[in-house]
């Protein structure tokens, strides 16, 4: 299961996101940003919209509830805030598929 949740590319985003906040919590809509940001691939001001609603709905139906069910990390859906609680193993299999990517 966390072997799924670090190779998928949004939910790496999402952890590695999450893993460099302080006290590795982010607010949703922040954490929404970043991840469509670290996998944008759209210049113009609507495709980086729509990429952004996209991400925005990726991330509330699949991404966010396999990451939970996987114990990795919290989302406090009232508080609009999610945290990571992986542990030493997601970051050191994070660490581990970021320079398996940076060697492709």
């Amino acid at each position: 299961m966390v072997l799924l949740a670090v190779g998928n590319e949004h939910r790496h985003a999402v952890l590695d996101s999450l893993n460099n906040a302080p006290e590795e919590t982010l607010d949703y809509d922040v954490l929404v940003d970043r991840v469509a940001d670290k996998i944008r691939d759209e210049n113009s001001p609507q495709a980086v919209y729509n990429h952004h609603q996209r991400t925005r709905l990726a991330l509330r139906h699949t991404h966010i509830p396999k990451l939970e069910d996987a114990q990795i990390i919290n989302h406090e859906e009232e508080l609009g805030r999610v945290q990571f609680v992986g542990g030493d193993l997601v970051v050191d299999l994070l660490e581990l598929v970021e320079s398996y990517e940076a060697g492709e």
